[in-house]
């Protein structure tokens, strides 16, 4: 059954081939966002390799099992959110949602997971002027939490479309686009999981 309206726009099969998700736009913001943010990596190696034994001291204050913990819930929500685009495609909306709620919740349990982990270390007068090291750490793990919050609004607002726009090709596009930011954000806490809490540890 064709659930596409007669309205919808066309968009040339090329563009809609899963082997290409999203549009250009969405890749061309991921690459300039990564490099930014190695940037910020790359900083913070070499302060740590100037400063090797504070950062050291630091890095043992933080809960490696909060940021293990993330770990899963990010990588959760990411699975989810592949399977409902892959559930777009193939037209079962109703799949699609139950897969677009169980990526917000599970990233939402990664953002409630943070600001506790924020709250104990603030509580404990940790903050980003305490030393170089929680200047990075604020910052770079900061900067990936607004990417969260960016993520989950954007997953919020294809659940509340797909109702109306779902057997579009044009929501198709969008889904994937977010899919793709939603999978960025996944792997940059892949790389700033090891690199803060576990790198160097004793």
């Amino acid at each position: 059954m064709d659930l596409t309206p007669a309205s919808a726009p066309v968009i040339p099969a090329s563009d809609t081939d899963p082997r290409h998700p999203g549009t250009s736009g969405i890749w061309t913001f991921v690459f300039i966002d990564m490099i930014v943010f190695a940037m910020f990596f790359l900083v913070y190696l070499s302060e740590r390799a100037r400063l090797p034994a504070l950062f050291a001291r630091s890095q043992a204050q933080l809960l490696p099992l909060a940021g293990l913990a993330g770990t899963l819930m990010l990588l959760t929500s990411s699975w989810c959110m592949a399977e409902a685009v892959h559930a777009v495609r193939a037209r079962q909306m109703d799949r699609a949602r139950m897969r677009l709620n169980l990526a917000a919740l599970f990233g939402l349990a990664f953002v409630a997971n943070k600001l506790w982990e924020y709250c104990g270390k603030l509580s404990h007068g940790l903050t980003p002027v305490t030393n170089g090291f929680f200047t990075f750490y604020f910052l770079i793990t900061g900067l990936h939490f607004l990417h969260v919050l960016g993520g989950l609004a954007f997953i919020g607002h294809c659940a509340t479309r797909l109702a109306d726009e779902g057997g579009t090709a044009l929501y198709q596009k969008k889904i994937e686009n977010v899919g793709l930011f939603w999978h960025f954000v996944d792997m940059l806490w892949l790389f700033i999981f090891p690199m803060l809490y576990l790198a160097g540890a004793r």
